[in-house]
């Protein structure tokens, strides 16, 4: 199941959000868990059915040794081994598998076939998730949690498919604070307008990018400088609205539900230097590096080499958890090299025109999405190849179509207008409001969520029109992830 269905819009939702409320607000705090529980695996199942096993799997596996780590059963240091181990081959074994054969063939000359191994929905966020919570328990900073409670925190169905990335520290505390609590209508309400703007998002902006996007790269021998520049920055923009969309909307559950979820998103797209475009995006995924793999490896405290080389190591690991192909290792990579050269420079970066260092570090990144959006390197490269070629042109039909109105609706029949020119206007209206919005955005500091009458307006608004858009909606893209 996916937020932007009618089942679970109409259905779902609502019906979680009262029971959930409802049995709270009675003091039937264990009871309301269990309807959680029962929700959130609804809501697995629906979307991977045949994953559900794994899910319950790696929760019972994770539950059993975190409990052994917080009593203090046996040897903690093993207990911890065995199960980040448990972990990563679990999570190997579904996304690695047919990766690692591909290669052992490229190296050896063999020919073992592709296994058909599907990639169970959100693997990677609650594997990343529990291991979390084991390292935690391991440094003594995780309580003995009951069976439920912890169920109920790792399946918890707002961030179970795509994150974000929430500690358990964070989600716990929260579920249990819900018992006898009356629902605030602001928590609603701010919760109704995050959803809203979410879903429009993905929608409406991310929807429209993503089909120009899949034009380009279904496209690649046709494009030239002008259209393969384009679509690149609509990858940038599809991914942006996609990733915050998903983002929005579970944070709007969230707070429906009485639980406030981590910022995922702080500005990204204005950041002037790379380094400060990765404090702002998928921020949960940078702390979760951050705190469970570049501090253990010694962080910035042994020399200058030394914090190098684990900035390369976190990318290089950043761009293989997002996916078992070598375009997404070059994609970490060369992040990691740039993240390397703004440490170096040091100030230096800071007495560029902030103009210019916005340019170019908006340039850099939608450079780099390529190689993530690509099928494969050598794709990547061709279309890196075609923007330096210089062959710029008018902009073709086929690309400018997917910014629709349609060539036949009643609106250009009506005012006999050119469907070039329509198209070509959407097209700009497109680019623009993108541009706009991105840079006009608000630091997550300065954000308020509060619902105003203009937005209850906004937020109708953003709902009805997502409504009505639904059809041929597709799934967010780091549910593949």
């Amino acid at each position: 199941m996916s937020f932007q269905s009618y089942s679970f819009l109409f259905v779902l939702l609502p019906v979680t959000v009262i029971g959930w409320r409802a049995l709270n607000r009675f003091g039937y705090g264990r009871t309301a868990q269990v309807f959680l529980l029962g929700a959130s695996l609804v809501f697995y199942a629906l979307g991977s059915l045949l994953f559900l096993p794994v899910l319950t799997g790696s929760l019972l596996f994770n539950f059993l040794v975190g409990r052994g780590l917080t009593v203090g059963v046996g040897k903690k240091r093993a207990l911890l081994v065995l199960g980040i181990l448990g972990n990563l081959g679990v999570l190997g074994y579904f996304k690695y598998t047919n990766f690692l054969l591909e290669n052992i063939n490229i190296l050896f000359g063999t020919s073992v076939g592709a296994l058909a191994i599907l990639l169970p929905l959100g693997i990677s966020f609650f594997t990343f998730q529990q291991i979390a919570y084991l390292v935690d328990a391991y440094r003594g900073e995780a309580e003995p949690y009951s069976i439920l409670e912890y169920a109920v925190y790792v399946t918890f169905f707002p961030c179970v498919a795509s994150g974000p990335i929430a500690f358990h520290s964070e989600v716990i505390p929260q579920i249990r604070a819900q018992v006898g609590r009356r629902a605030s209508g602001q928590e609603l309400a701010e919760g109704l307008w995050l959803f809203s703007l979410g879903m429009w998002k993905k929608v409406i902006l991310a929807q429209t990018f993503g089909a120009a996007t899949d034009w380009g790269y279904s496209s690649l021998a046709a494009l030239d400088s002008t259209s393969a520049l384009v679509v690149a920055v609509c990858y940038s923009f599809q991914l942006y609205f996609d990733f915050t969309g998903y983002t929005d909307m579970a944070r709007g559950i969230g707070r429906m539900l009485g639980v406030t979820l981590p910022e995922n998103f702080d500005a990204p797209y204005r950041a002037l230097t790379i380094r400060g475009f990765w404090k702002g995006w998928h921020m949960t995924m940078t702390r979760f590096f951050t705190r469970y793999l570049f501090i253990p490896l010694g962080g910035s405290r042994r020399g200058t080499a030394r914090t190098c080389l684990n900035i390369m190591i976190i990318f290089l690991v950043s761009g293989l958890w997002h996916g078992a192909d070598w375009s997404f290792v070059l994609w970490g990579g060369i992040h990691g090299a740039a993240m390397v050269a703004d440490r170096l420079l040091g100030n230096r970066v800071e007495r560029i025109h902030p103009a210019l260092s916005w340019a170019l570090t908006f340039g850099f990144v939608t450079f780099a999405w390529i190689f993530f959006r690509a099928p494969d390197v050598t794709s990547a490269l061709d279309l890196c190849g075609t923007i330096a070629q210089c062959s710029f042109g008018p902009l073709p039909p086929e690309l400018l179509s997917q910014f629709h109105l349609p060539e036949e609706t009643w609106l250009v029949r009506m005012l006999g207008l050119d469907f070039s020119r329509v198209a070509l206007l959407m097209f700009l209206i497109f680019m623009a409001f993108a541009f706009l919005f991105c840079l006009q955005e608000r630091e997550a500091c300065a954000r308020s969520h509060v619902m105003t009458a203009r937005r209850g307006v906004l937020a109708g608004v953003c709902l009805f029109w997502s409504v009505i858009s639904l059809t041929g909606a597709t799934q967010f893209i780091y549910s593949n992830f």
